[in-house]
C-alpha cells in the first residue's frame, strides 16, 4: 500500500464513510465518474438522470478516498439555490465538512476579489457591487451629463450593451459598432461606456460582470494570482458546463492550469441560455480545448416514463449542436403524450384547466401539475381560467400578470378614473411616470388631505395644499392634474378606450422604458398589450359594463386567497424557468409557431436560432415524469390583433407513435362515426352539417382518433377546413 492508498484509508476512516456507502446505489456510468481521480472528466448528464448526486458523491470520494483536503476543492454551480442544494447533500455525507468551496461563479469571483483586487488598482477589498438598477442610474445620469438624450438612448439598452460586450470578453479598446436599426451610433456608446467604467473606478464600484471580468483581469495580469488559486484548488467541478460564457470559460481554463483536474458536468442538449451570452462550444469541444478527457455518458433516465423520452429523443435527434446520448429508463412505458387543438388562448386556457381538475379527481394533486409557456404574457389567459375554474396556482419565477408593476400603475389609474376618492390608487400613480413628485411631497399632501378630511385628489385642486409644494415637484403635480383632467371624459368609457387613452396620456414608452431592468423591456410591453387585449375582448363580450365593470372582473380574478399558504398548487413558468425541476403532469400551452421557435429567436440566428429553440422546447419535455399534454391554439390574440396560429413545427418532429389517438386507420374512422362519453350528446357521422360556437356552421369531411384525441375535419361555411378536437369543440348537429 502506498502513501495515497494509507491517507486514503485514514481520511475514510476519519470520516466513518466507506467507498462501498458512497457507491451504493450508483449505475456503472455514475461509479465511473465518482471515482475519476487525475486528469479532466466530461460527464455527459442527460435529464433525470443523477448528476448532482453524481457530483456531491465525487466531492465525498475525493475526501474519503483519494486523500484530498477539502479545501483543494472548488466546486462551481450557476445559481445560489443549486449551491445550496449541492452543500446540503454534501454535508448529508460529510457532516461539518469544512475548506471546500461550493459556490456559484459570481461568489467565487467576489471571494477571490476581497482577498486579492488590490492588485488592481485603484480599487480596495471594500469595494461595492452595484446591482442592474444601480447599473443603469449611473448610466442614465452620464448620458445626461454627456449631453445625450436618455429617452433616445434608453440607459438599460446602452447597460445591455455594455453588458453583452463584458460578457464577450471583447477588447474594450476596439469600437463597438452598433448596428440595431436604434439611431445608436459608434461614438456615443464609447464615450457612456468610458465614462461609465471611470465612475465605477471612481466610486470603488463593480458591476455584475465586472465581478467575473475583473477577476479574469487579475488572472491574466499577475499569473502569480492565478497560479496560487490553481495550486490551492486541485480539482475543479463545474456544473451545468453549457452554459458558460466565454468569460466563465476562461477563469475555468485558468483555476484548471496547473493541474488539469477539471470535471465538468453539462448536457449540449440542455444549452438554452445563447440569448444571455452562454456558448455551446465550450461543452462541445471540451475535448479538444483539455486534452483526452475521461467522457462519461449518464444516460439512465429515473425521472420520465419510456414514452416521454421515445419522443423527447425524437426530437433533440434533430439538432446537430449536439453529443449524441441514448436516453432510457427501466419504468413504466407510460401513457402517450397528449395534444390538444384548441380555438383560442381562452379555450386553451380553460381546457388546461379541465384536464387538471380531472387529474385532481382521479386521486392526482393539484401540485403535481405544471404549465409551462414560452412568453410571460401568456400568464392572464392561464390564471383567468385558473381562478374561475377553482384551481390554485403560483406563478415560479416571476410575479403573477396583475401583481406586475406595470399592470398594476394601468390598473391604478383606471380606479383612479371611476373612483377619484381612491387614495391608494393616485399614491402608486402620482408619480408614473416619473414627474419629480417624491416621499416629501406626497407626504406633505396627504397631511393636508387627512387633516381637512379630503382626498389626495382634493389637494390636487387646491392652491394651499399646492402651496406647500416647492420646486419640480410642483410642476409634476401640476402635469398630473392636467392628465387627470383629461382622462375624466373616459370616466363612462369602455374599458378599451379608457385603457387607451391611459397610455397614450401618460406616454406609453416613456413609461414602459423608465421601468426598464435591462432584460424585461420586451415583456413589459408585451403585458401591456396583453391587459389592452384582455379589455377589448371583455367590451366585446359585455358592451353594457364598460370600465367598472373590467375592474371588478380583474379584481376577482387577481384574488390570492384561494391559493395562499398551500404548498398544493399548480405551478406556472416560463420554459426557461423549468429547467432544473420536474413535474408528474406537465403541460405545455402556445406549441405554435412564433412561440415555440419563437419568431425573434429566428429572425436574430436563422440557423442557430431553431436549434436553441427546440433544445428550450427538449427541455420542456423532459420536465414530465408521468403525463405530457401540448396545447395549441387555432387563433391567439395578442398584439393588439387576432392572429391564425400555425401549430409548432417541433410537434410534427414526434413520432406518431408517441401521440394519444393519432392512428391513422382506427376503428371508429372506418365506420366514420364518432360516439361521444356523454349519454346525452348525438353521435357525429361523415357528413352531417353541424355548428361551431366560433366558427359557424360546416359539414364534417372525416372522422379520426379516440379518446382525448378524437377529432374531425370540418368545411365550415365561412372559415373553410378546420380539424378540431371533438372533446371540447362542442359541435351541434343542425
Amino acid at each position: 500500500m502506498d502513501w495515497m492508498d494509507v491517507q486514503a484509508a485514514q481520511a475514510g476512516a476519519e470520516t466513518g464513510v466507506s467507498a462501498d456507502e458512497l457507491l451504493e446505489g450508483l449505475n456503472k456510468p455514475q461509479r465511473s465518474a465518482v471515482i475519476h481521480a487525475e486528469g479532466p472528466l466530461l460527464i455527459l448528464a442527460g435529464p433525470g438522470s443523477g448528476k448532482t448526486r453524481v457530483m456531491t458523491h465525487r466531492i465525498a470520494w475525493l475526501v474519503t478516498q483519494a486523500g484530498v483536503r477539502p479545501e483543494e476543492i472548488l466546486a462551481i454551480t450557476f445559481t445560489n439555490k443549486a449551491a445550496k442544494e449541492m452543500r446540503e447533500r454534501v454535508d448529508r455525507l460529510l457532516p461539518n465538512l469544512k475548506g471546500a468551496w461550493i459556490s456559484t461563479f459570481h461568489s467565487m469571483c467576489a471571494r477571490i476579489l476581497r482577498r486579492d483586487i488590490e492588485h488592481l488598482a485603484p480599487f480596495t477589498r471594500d469595494f461595492s457591487i452595484y446591482d442592474t438598477s444601480d447599473r443603469n442610474q449611473l448610466i442614465k445620469k452620464i448620458i445626461k451629463e454627456l449631453g445625450f438624450d436618455p429617452k433616445r438612448f434608453r440607459p438599460a439598452a446602452v447597460g445591455g450593451w455594455i453588458s453583452n460586450e463584458k460578457n464577450q470578453a471583447a477588447d474594450q479598446t476596439q469600437p463597438l459598432v452598433i448596428d440595431d436599426g436604434s439611431g445608436m451610433d459608434e461614438e456615443v456608446f464609447s464615450k457612456v461606456r468610458d465614462v461609465y467604467a471611470q465612475r465605477l473606478a471612481d466610486q470603488n464600484a463593480l458591476d455584475f460582470d465586472d465581478l467575473l471580468l475583473k477577476t479574469l483581469e487579475l488572472f491574466d495580469r499577475h499569473p502569480g494570482v492565478r497560479d496560487s488559486y490553481s495550486r490551492r484548488f486541485r480539482y475543479v467541478l463545474v456544473d451545468e458546463y453549457q452554459d458558460t460564457n466565454r468569460v466563465q470559460y476562461l477563469l475555468t481554463s485558468h483555476l484548471a492550469s496547473g493541474h488539469g483536474n477539471l470535471a465538468v458536468c453539462g448536457d449540449p442538449d440542455q444549452s438554452i441560455y445563447g440569448w444571455r451570452g452562454a456558448d455551446i462550444r465550450n461543452i462541445l469541444d471540451f475535448e479538444e480545448d483539455f486534452g483526452k478527457p475521461l467522457v462519461v455518458r449518464l444516460e439512465q433516465n429515473y425521472r420520465s416514463t419510456q414514452t416521454i423520452l421515445g419522443a423527447a429523443s425524437a426530437l433533440i435527434g434533430n439538432n446537430t449542436q449536439r453529443k449524441a446520448k441514448d436516453l432510457w429508463s427501466e419504468g413504466d412505458k407510460g401513457e402517450r403524450l397528449v395534444v390538444l387543438e384548441c380555438g383560442d388562448e381562452n379555450e386553451e386556457a380553460r381546457e388546461i384547466a379541465t384536464q387538471i381538475r380531472g387529474i385532481q379527481g382521479r386521486g392526482g394533486a393539484f401540485g403535481e401539475c405544471a404549465i409551462f409557456y414560452r412568453m410571460n404574457f401568456m400568464q392572464r389567459a392561464l390564471e383567468s381560467a385558473l381562478r374561475l375554474g377553482g384551481v390554485p396556482y403560483q406563478v415560479v419565477g416571476g410575479l403573477e400578470f396583475y401583481q406586475r408593476r406595470e399592470i398594476r400603475d394601468l390598473v391604478a389609474y383606471l380606479r383612479l378614473l371611476v373612483n377619484p376618492k381612491d387614495d391608494q390608487a393616485f399614491l402608486r400613480v402620482v408619480n408614473a411616470p416619473l414627474r419629480g413628485v417624491g416621499q416629501t411631497t406626497v407626504g406633505r399632501l396627504s397631511q393636508w388631505s387627512t387633516d381637512r378630511r379630503l382626498t389626495l385628489r382634493d389637494a390636487l385642486r387646491s392652491e394651499e395644499a399646492i402651496g406647500l409644494v416647492r420646486g419640480r415637484a410642483k410642476k409634476g403635480l401640476a402635469e398630473f392634474a392636467g392628465l387627470l383632467e383629461a382622462l375624466d371624459p373616459f370616466r363612462d368609457a369602455s374599458a378599451g378606450d379608457a385603457l387607451g387613452a391611459i397610455l397614450e396620456n401618460i406616454g406609453r414608452e416613456r413609461w414602459i422604458a423608465e421601468m426598464d431592468d435591462g432584460d424585461t423591456v420586451v415583456d413589459r410591453d408585451s403585458n401591456v398589450e396583453e391587459l389592452l387585449a384582455h379589455a377589448q375582448e371583455y367590451d366585446r363580450l359585455y358592451p353594457e359594463s364598460k370600465l367598472p365593470g373590467f375592474l371588478q372582473d380583474v379584481a376577482l380574478v387577481s384574488d390570492t386567497d384561494a391559493y395562499e399558504g398551500s404548498e398544493d398548487v399548480v405551478k406556472l413558468m416560463t420554459l426557461h424557468a423549468a429547467k432544473g425541476l420536474e413535474f408528474p403532469y406537465v403541460f405545455i400551452a402556445g406549441c405554435e409557431e412564433e412561440l415555440i421557435p419563437h419568431g425573434r429567436a429566428l429572425e436574430e440566428d436563422p440557423v442557430n436560432g431553431i436549434e436553441e429553440e427546440r433544445r428550450l422546447f427538449y427541455v420542456g419535455l423532459t420536465r414530465a415524469m408521468t403525463r405530457l399534454f401540448l396545447t395549441h391554439a387555432v387563433t391567439r390574440f395578442f398584439f393588439g390583433d387576432t392572429r391564425w396560429a400555425r401549430p409548432s413545427p417541433f410537434l410534427d418532429e414526434i413520432p406518431p407513435e408517441f401521440i394519444e389517438g393519432i392512428e391513422a386507420d382506427d376503428a371508429e374512422s372506418a365506420l366514420g362515426t364518432y360516439e361521444p362519453e356523454d349519454d346525452g350528446a348525438p353521435a357525429l357521422v361523415v357528413g352531417q352539417r353541424v355548428e361551431h360556437g366560433h366558427f359557424g356552421r360546416g359539414r364534417i369531411e372525416s372522422l379520426s382518433g379516440n379518446g382525448v384525441n378524437a377529432r374531425a375535419d370540418v368545411r365550415f361555411d365561412v372559415h373553410g377546413n378546420k380539424q378540431l378536437l371533438l372533446s371540447y369543440a362542442k359541435l351541434v348537429v343542425v
